[in-house]
């Protein structure tokens, strides 16, 4: 479910853009939504840069999600949310 939530929060940036400048063309609206949903990454990467405990807050989510896939025996979900409390922890860390 905590999956499905992060995936669509990623996406409606994305969606929205291209809903919104559609009536320029359909190739300026898709390029637009595909350049908001890359960029989300980053701006968060930023943040956790910026405000560390955003950063610590963000690991120990993904910690505990990834416990939970490795219990239920999901590994690459699991890899995934523990390569995100990595990359999360290590900006604030890297901040401070």
């Amino acid at each position: 479910m905590l999956l499905a939530l992060v995936a669509a929060a990623c996406l409606v940036p994305g969606a929205l853009t291209a809903w919104l400048l559609r009536h320029h063309g359909p190739g300026v609206a898709i390029l637009a939504g595909i350049g908001a949903t890359v960029m989300l990454p980053f701006v968060l990467i930023s943040g956790m840069l910026a405000f560390p405990p955003l950063g610590y807050l963000i690991g120990a989510a993904a910690t505990l999600a990834a416990l939970r896939d490795y219990d239920t025996g999901r590994l690459w979900h699991a890899t995934t949310w523990a390569t995100v409390a990595v990359i999360a922890v290590s900006c604030a860390r890297w901040s401070r």
